[in-house]
């Protein structure tokens, strides 16, 4: 009973002298900007008193505001601290007022930086000391004098000085004559070298690991082209997890082995998705994928996506050449089926695609395709069999993640059909697309462009699939789903030869997450050019939620004669 008596008596004294405490504010005098907000900052990290007329907690405030000031370089401030008091009958309250004569800054008299060892004419070595701020005659900064130190640590780091060290770092001020001594002397020791991999257990893919190296063995050690190599393993879909580590402890020489810790994936895995649209309304999609069918990297997968309006399903066989990121080919074969607008079409495919990605983010696809088509669009009824051979370019970038804050993609495509190669038409087809968003001080602007040509003695000689219809979500929105397009004498839509779609948007941040979206489009499918161009302005309003953008818009058409809104919604980047 004793103890528990003991132990309320000090949690009641506890709450009584957390309720006892004074709150206190500051009020700085004679500094500004990055100063003040230093200042500020050391302050606030002190412990609250009782009460600020104490002799003690007083002197704690000028030392932290002392240390504060000669991060800028004063080091003979002049600082008069008053405290009054504000109390009321709910509240105590004490005013903090420190009057600071910064006096003059401290000036660098002497600067003895230099870079010792092997890496004394490394170019990223060199550039830093050009580009130093600790020169004679400059403002001493601390920040200046730490970030210095933590930019030659950086670069040995990253490219492989792992025995680096400073042998003389040292700042001497005189507070008398305000000047101050800078020594910085950085050895950079030997630069070690990329060593051979070594596998911790067996790995089906160590072959595909070892092509996919970005380095030979013996070349100088560089953190980033590790980091690379990484990431790109990652990216194969083949595992699970992966993880490229130097092994110091095995080190020949100078040279670094690196050990391949890594699980495959699954034999199989599965996704379900659900999406909606204005332009489709409820989707599904389903996939399937074996990432890993032999030793040289063979993977299938097959898809099936599903909307009233639209049925597809895919399989495809990945063959890697060189590896499976930059160099591999694809065999296709898919199912289409349409039922829209005018359209009620079935479509059969079946390529094979040579794919190249370069370092510069480019993609080139040569591919043949061999399509078989049928239906009706409008009034017509058609059935088509066509061997395509074609290329495209395509490059795609982009920083946000699934909520894109800066990026662009441009894709073009040239395709052809001929009866020279047993198709039943003749023509040829030009596509390319400009998208790009850019982000300054939360502000979004959003572009994109499209053109196409289609090269054919009539329109009624192309398949539906490969004729240029738009409107909807993203292209002209205002208006229907591929409702832009010529039409027959009867107004059904026939599809046409030429594409222009531009559209502009900009997106006013009103809160974390949240943008309100104005926006313009224009464009048209043609045959001839004869009719006006489509336009349409509206406004919306933008979530960036966990799974991307979801849109909201109303449009209103300018042209056609149309008066009515159109609502236009969209989940995903």
């Amino acid at each position: 009973m004793m103890n528990f008596s003991k132990l309320l008596l000090l949690c009641l004294s506890l709450f009584h002298s957390t309720l006892g405490a004074t709150e206190i504010i500051f009020e700085i005098k004679g500094v500004d900007g990055d100063a003040h907000t230093n200042v500020e900052d050391y302050l606030l990290g002190l412990e609250l008193p009782k009460n600020a007329k104490n002799e003690g907690y007083l002197s704690e405030v000028k030392k932290s505001a002392q240390a504060a000031l000669t991060v800028f370089g004063y080091y003979q401030p002049k600082i008069v601290i008053a405290v009054s008091d504000m109390s009321t009958t709910e509240q105590s309250e004490q005013r903090v007022i420190l009057d600071i004569v910064t006096g003059p800054q401290t000036v660098i008299v002497e600067s003895d930086i230099r870079i010792l060892g092997e890496g004394k004419t490394f170019i990223h070595f060199t550039e830093l000391l050009e580009n130093f701020t600790l020169r004679k005659g400059d403002i001493l900064l601390h920040t200046n004098y730490e970030s210095a130190k933590s930019s030659f640590k950086s670069v040995a780091r990253r490219y492989g000085y792992f025995d680096s060290k400073f042998v003389k770092s040292r700042v001497e001020v005189s507070s008398a004559k305000n000047s101050a001594s800078v020594s910085l002397w950085f050895d950079s020791g030997p630069r070690y070298l990329f060593g051979d991999f070594i596998f911790e257990s067996a790995l089906s893919a160590h072959e595909i690991v070892t092509d996919m190296r970005n380095f030979e063995i013996g070349d100088p050690f560089d953190t980033k082209q590790l980091g690379e190599l990484n990431a790109n393993l990652s990216q194969t879909g083949y595992f699970k997890s992966i993880s490229l580590l130097p092994d110091f402890s095995k080190k020949e020489g100078l040279n670094i082995p690196l050990n391949i810790v890594a699980s495959m994936q699954p034999e199989d895995s599965f996704n379900i998705g659900l999406g909606v649209s204005s332009d489709e309304g409820l989707r599904g999609t389903f996939g399937w994928k074996r990432p890993w069918l032999n030793d040289a990297g063979h993977s299938i997968e097959g898809a099936l996506v599903a909307s009233i309006p639209k049925q597809e399903a895919s399989l495809t066989y990945k063959m890697p050449l060189e590896d499976p990121l930059n160099n591999y080919i694809s065999l296709q074969s898919g199912y289409q089926m349409e039922n829209q607008n005018d359209t009620d079409t079935t479509l059969y495919i079946n390529s094979i695609t040579r794919h190249w990605r370069f370092d510069n983010q480019w993609h080139r696809n040569i591919f043949l395709r061999h399509e078989h088509e049928s239906g009706s669009q409008g009034q017509q009824q058609f059935s088509t069999t066509l061997f395509i051979p074609g290329i495209s370019f395509s490059r795609t970038r982009f920083r946000g993640g699934v909520n894109a804050t800066w990026g662009d993609k441009i894709i073009t495509l040239f395709e052809t059909s001929s009866q020279w190669w047993f198709s039943s038409e003749n023509l040829v087809k030009i596509y390319g697309q400009y998208k790009i968003i850019r982000t300054y001080s939360g502000h979004q602007f959003i572009g994109m462009a499209e053109v196409g040509i289609i090269k054919t003695d009539s329109i009624y000689n192309v398949p539906s699939s490969m004729r240029f219809f738009t409107g909807g979500d993203r292209s002209i929105r205002g208006f229907d789903y591929e409702s832009v397009a010529p039409e027959d004498n009867d107004n059904y839509l026939i599809g046409g030869k030429y594409l222009t779609v531009m559209s502009t948007e900009y997106r006013y941040p009103l809160a974390k997450n949240w943008k309100l979206a104005f926006f313009a489009d224009a464009g048209t499918a043609t045959d001839d050019f004869s009719e006006d161009f489509s336009s349409s302005v509206g406004t919306g309003i933008v979530w960036a939620s966990p799974v991307g953008p979801i849109r909201f818009y109303v449009a209103k058409p300018v042209t056609n004669k149309i008066n009515s809104f159109a609502i236009h919604f969209m989940i995903g980047p």
